[in-house]
C-alpha cells in the first residue's frame, strides 16, 4: 500500500515523497535543501478543505463587552426583560411591593464568561436592593448564584447586593469569573428600571484570526471538543494588572478600601530598606486605618492598626500591634488611644524602625515603643481587610540620617503604579477554574502548559505563574502548590509558607517547568528557576524510605481528588510524578549546563524505576497498585502514569492500558478513578487526560477516541450545564456536573484534549527545547482529514493530511516557517 507525503518547508520549497507505510516510520530526517521525487500531475486532488470553517467553533468574545443573549426566565412583576439583551431595545422594569413576591429575571449569554458586572440603571423609586446571582449551569442559578466562593479572591460571594438610590451605572469591584447565567432580582420594595446588563470581559480575548495554533477535522465532535477546551484555557487566563484593585485615587487622596485577602499593598521599591521613618496622614472611613513597615514581602512585616471609635472588629480607640511571619500575625501589644478617634477626621501618623526599636507617633505625640528583631528590612505600605477602609496623603519615608527614600502625595492615579496593590495581579497568569477557586495551582498547570502553547502561544500567562509558585517555596525546598494571583513576587524561601498543598503537588512544578522549557526553549528563564528546582527535589529526595520510595503521611499526602482522604505510605502516583521530575530535573540542569546534577538525577531516576516495578506493580495483574498500604483498589493515575512516563515495561503497556479499561471504563461517562467504595465516585477529565496521552503514545487511537467522545463528548453535548467549556469533574452516577453547583464548569486541568489532538492526530511534537528538532507523525483512527497550526518559537508549523482506515493513499502537506529547523522525522503515520 503506497503513501504519499508532501512536505513544505516554505512558500517557495517542496518535497513529495512516495514510501511503503513501513517505511515512513523509520526514515530520518529530511536535510531542507534535498527533495525527493515530486508527486504525478495525474494524483487526485488533496480531499481536505481548502478554505475551513474552524473559527466558527471558537467561543471567545469578539468584544470586551459582552451582553446576555437570552432570557430564561422571569416571574413576579417583570416587564421588558428581553431589552437588556445583546441589541435590544427598551428596558426592563422590575418592581416589588412590600409584602409582595419577589420579581426575577434570568440572563443567559449563551456560553460561559466572566469579568465584572454592570447594570445601567435609568431610574428608580423606593431605593430598592437589586441583586444579581450568577452561575455556569443553569440547573444551579438562583438570586445567590451556585455559592461557589472563589477563596482566592477572598471568598467573595456569587451574588451581590446593590442598594439603587439614584440613575447611573453600577459596576462590580470584584470579578465573577465564570458565569453563563444570571439572575436578576430586587430584595427590598421599590421599582427599579435598567436599560442594560452586562460583563466587562477580562480574561484572555485572543481572537480566533490570531490563534497561532488550530485544529480542524471531518469530526466536527472533536473540533468542538478541542475549541471548548482552548477556550477554557483562555477564560482561566488573565491578564497581567487585569484584575480590579481595591484601591483607588480620588478627591486628591488614596483609598485604600477593604481587599478580601487581607494582604498589605507595599511600595515596590524598599525592600532592602532598614532603619526609617515612615510619615503619612490618614482619615480612617469604615472602622480603621492599617500600615506596614519593614515588609519584606506581604506575608512577613510590622502591621499597626488604628481602631477607631466604632470599630467592632477590634477594640474601639486602641493601636494594634503585630509581627506578621510567613502569613501569620502575633500580637506585640495593644494601646488605648489618648482620646476617640472619629472616622472623617485626618491624623498624623509617624512610625520609626531603629534596629531593634519601633516607635509610633500620632499627631506629634509618643503613642508607643516596643522592641522585637523578627524583621530587620522592607518597605512600608497600607493594609485593610474587607469591610474596612481608609483614606491616606502625604506620604514620606526618610533614613535614619535624613535622607529622602521616598515621597509621594498620593493625589494621582499614578501613585498606584508605584504600589503593588492588593487584588490585582502584578503578573499575567493562568488559574485552576473561571469561578473556582480562582487560583494558580501547580497540578492544573501540568495540563494548562502544553495545551496554552498548542493554542494561543501565549506563554507569560504560564511563565508568570511558575514564578509566583517558586516564589513561595518554604525554606526546606517544598515549592507552593497553589497561590491567589494577586500575590506579588514572593521573596523565596519563605519560613511558614501557608502555600504548601501536598508532595505531589510540589513535584509539579518540576514539571511544568520542563514543559514550559520544552516548548519555549526558555534557557534564562531555567537557569533563573534553577535554585528552586533543585530545592524541590532535594525535599523530595528526604521523603525516601528504605525500600528508595516516596512516603506520605499526614501533613503532605493531599492529592487531586481533594474531597477524598489523603494517600499514605508509597504511593505510586506520586512517586512516577518524583520520577518523571527527576527526568526533566536532568533536562534543565543540563540545559543549565551544570551535568554533575543532571548526572545525578538520571541515576537517582533509575533506581526510581527499579524501586517502583520492583514493589508497586503486579506483573500477575498487569497492575499498579494505588500504594504498599492499599494493593486491592485499582487506581487510573498509577497506571497510566507509568505507561505515559516509561516505568512500566514495554511489553506490558498493552496489558495494563486493557486492564484498566476493563476494571474502571464502565459508567458512559468516561473511566472511574478508582475501583471500590473507599474514594468518590466522581470521574476526572484531569486523570482521564493523563489516560487519553497514554493510549495515544501506545498507539492505541481507538481507545483514545473513546475516551474522547466519552469524557470530553458528554461535557460539550447541549444540556442545562453545557458552557462552552470544559468542567472540573462528572459524577459517575448520572454524568451531572460531580461536585453539584460548586463544581468548576470551566476547569484548566480539563484541557487536555487541545495538546492531544494537535500533538497526536494532527501529530505535531517537539523533539528537542524550543522546537529546534520537532516531528510530525499523525495518529489518524477513523478521520478523513485533519489539518491545523502549532506555535513554535520560529512561527507556526502548519500540518494538512488526508486519508483514513481502508484507503489506500494517505497524503500530508507539512508548511514550517522560514528559517526553521528541518523535522527530526520525517512525517508519519500510525494508527
Amino acid at each position: 500500500m503506497l503513501r504519499r507525503v508532501r512536505v513544505l518547508r516554505n512558500p517557495r520549497l517542496r518535497a513529495t515523497a512516495l514510501a511503503c507505510a513501513g517505511l515512513l516510520a523509520a526514515l530520518g530526517a529530511v536535510p531542507a535543501a534535498s527533495a525527493a521525487p515530486a508527486a504525478s500531475a495525474a494524483s487526485s486532488p488533496t480531499p481536505w478543505p481548502s478554505t475551513p470553517a474552524w473559527q466558527s467553533y471558537d467561543e471567545t468574545p469578539t468584544s470586551a463587552t459582552v451582553c446576555p443573549t437570552a432570557v430564561t426566565s422571569t416571574s413576579g412583576t417583570v416587564s421588558g426583560a428581553s431589552g437588556l439583551l445583546c441589541g435590544g431595545s427598551g428596558a426592563a422594569q422590575l418592581t416589588l411591593a412590600s409584602g409582595g413576591t419577589a420579581p426575577t429575571i434570568v440572563l443567559d449569554y449563551g456560553k460561559d464568561v466572566g469579568g465584572v458586572p454592570f447594570f445601567h440603571v435609568t431610574s428608580e423609586t423606593g431605593s430598592p436592593t437589586l441583586r444579581a446571582g450568577y452561575s455556569e449551569g443553569r440547573d444551579s442559578i438562583s438570586s445567590t448564584g451556585d455559592g461557589a466562593s472563589p477563596w482566592a479572591e477572598g471568598d467573595s460571594n456569587r451574588y451581590d447586593d446593590y442598594p439603587v438610590t439614584a440613575p447611573g451605572t453600577i459596576t462590580n469591584q470584584y470579578v465573577q469569573g465564570g458565569e453563563r447565567y444570571e439572575e436578576l432580582t430586587l430584595t427590598t420594595p421599590g421599582s427599579i428600571t435598567l436599560s442594560g446588563a452586562g460583563i466587562t470581559y477580562i480574561a484572555d480575548r485572543t481572537q480566533a484570526a490570531d490563534l497561532a495554533g488550530w485544529f480542524n477535522s471531518s469530526n466536527a465532535a472533536l473540533n468542538q471538543i478541542w475549541y471548548d477546551s482552548e477556550y477554557t484555557d483562555q477564560l482561566d487566563s488573565v491578564p497581567a494588572k487585569s484584575l480590579p484593585g481595591a484601591w483607588s485615587v480620588s478627591g486628591g487622596v488614596l483609598r485604600a478600601g477593604g481587599d478580601p485577602s487581607g494582604i498589605p499593598g507595599l511600595l515596590t521599591a524598599g525592600s532592602s530598606w532598614g532603619d526609617y521613618t515612615v510619615g503619612f496622614q490618614t482619615d480612617v472611613v469604615t472602622n480603621q486605618s492599617g500600615w506596614f513597615v519593614r515588609g519584606k514581602d506581604v506575608g512577613d512585616g510590622y502591621l499597626f492598626i488604628l481602631d477607631d471609635s466604632t470599630d467592632t472588629a477590634g477594640a474601639a480607640n486602641t493601636l494594634q500591634e503585630f509581627d506578621e511571619h510567613g502569613g501569620t500575625y502575633t500580637s506585640l501589644g495593644t494601646v488605648a488611644l489618648p482620646s476617640p478617634l472619629t472616622a472623617g477626621t485626618w491624623h498624623t501618623v509617624a512610625t520609626t524602625v531603629s534596629g531593634s526599636t519601633l516607635t509610633v507617633s500620632l499627631d506629634g505625640k509618643l503613642l508607643s515603643t516596643l522592641t522585637n528583631t523578627a524583621h530587620a528590612t522592607g518597605s512600608v505600605g497600607f493594609r485593610e481587610f474587607a469591610g474596612e477602609a481608609a483614606d491616606f496623603k502625604n506620604l514620606t519615608v526618610t533614613s535614619s540620617s535624613g535622607a529622602t527614600l521616598f515621597s509621594d502625595p498620593l493625589n494621582s492615579s499614578a501613585a498606584l503604579a508605584k504600589f503593588a496593590v492588593p487584588g490585582t495581579n502584578q503578573y499575567a497568569s493562568i488559574l485552576d477554574g473561571a469561578k473556582r477557586d480562582r487560583a494558580i495551582w501547580s497540578g492544573d498547570m501540568n495540563v494548562e502548559i502544553p495545551s496554552v502553547f498548542y493554542s494561543t502561544g501565549n506563554a507569560a500567562y504560564l511563565k508568570g505563574s511558575l514564578q509566583l509558585l517558586a516564589s513561595y517555596a518554604r525554606t526546606d525546598g517544598a515549592t507552593a502548590g497553589d497561590i491567589p494571583p494577586q500575590y506579588p513576587l514572593g521573596t523565596s524561601p519563605q519560613t511558614g509558607s501557608g502555600w504548601f498543598y501536598s508532595a505531589d503537588y510540589s513535584t509539579y512544578f518540576v514539571l511544568g517547568l520542563a514543559d514550559y522549557y520544552l516548548y519555549s526553549g526558555d534557557t534564562a528563564f531555567v537557569q533563573q528557576e534553577l535554585p528552586a528546582l533543585k530545592a524541590e527535589l532535594a525535599w523530595n529526595a528526604g521523603l525516601l524510605d528504605g525500600n528508595g520510595l516516596v512516603a506520605t503521611g499526614s501533613g503532605n499526602n493531599a492529592d487531586w481528588d481533594f474531597y477524598d482522604s489523603g494517600k499514605n505510605g508509597e504511593v505510586t502516583a506520586y512517586n512516577l510524578l518524583y520520577y518523571k521530575s527527576l527526568l526533566d530535573g536532568a533536562t534543565l540542569a543540563g540545559a543549565a549546563r551544570d551535568t554533575t546534577d543532571a548526572a545525578a538525577y538520571t541515576n537517582r531516576a533509575a533506581a526510581l524505576k527499579t524501586a517502583i516495578n520492583a514493589h508497586l506493580y503486579n506483573s500477575g495483574s498487569g497492575l499498579y497498585y494505588l500504594s504498599n498500604n492499599d494493593t486491592t483498589t485499582v487506581a487510573q493515575d498509577a497506571n497510566v502514569l507509568a505507561v505515559l512516563y516509561g516505568v512500566a515495561p514495554a511489553s506490558d503497556v498493552s496489558t495494563v492500558l486493557s486492564a484498566l479499561k476493563t476494571d474502571l471504563w464502565t459508567t458512559p461517562y468516561g473511566p472511574k478513578p478508582f475501583t471500590g467504595s473507599t474514594y468518590a465516585d466522581v470521574i476526572s477529565p484531569f486523570i482521564s487526560g493523563y489516560e487519553l496521552e497514554a493510549s495515544f503514545a501506545a498507539n492505541d487511537t481507538a481507545d483514545a477516541e473513546a475516551l474522547l467522545t466519552t469524557v470530553w463528548g458528554h461535557m460539550a453535548a447541549s444540556g442545562p450545564e453545557q458552557t462552552g467549556t470544559t468542567w472540573e469533574n462528572v459524577s459517575g452516577n448520572d454524568g451531572l456536573p460531580g461536585l453539584g453547583s460548586r463544581t468548576n464548569l470551566s476547569h484548566g486541568w480539563s484541557t487536555a484534549p487541545v495538546s492531544a489532538l494537535s500533538g497526536y492526530v494532527l501529530g505535531v511534537q517537539p523533539a528537542s527545547a524550543g522546537f529546534a528538532t520537532w516531528s510530525v507523525k499523525p495518529h489518524p483512527g477513523d478521520l478523513a482529514y485533519a489539518q491545523g497550526s502549532v506555535p513554535t518559537p520560529h512561527g507556526a508549523i502548519g500540518v494538512d493530511w488526508a486519508g483514513e482506515n481502508g484507503v489506500r493513499q494517505f497524503s500530508m502537506e507539512v508548511t514550517a516557517p522560514p528559517g526553521s529547523p528541518a523535522p527530526r522525522r520525517t512525517p508519519a503515520t500510525s494508527t
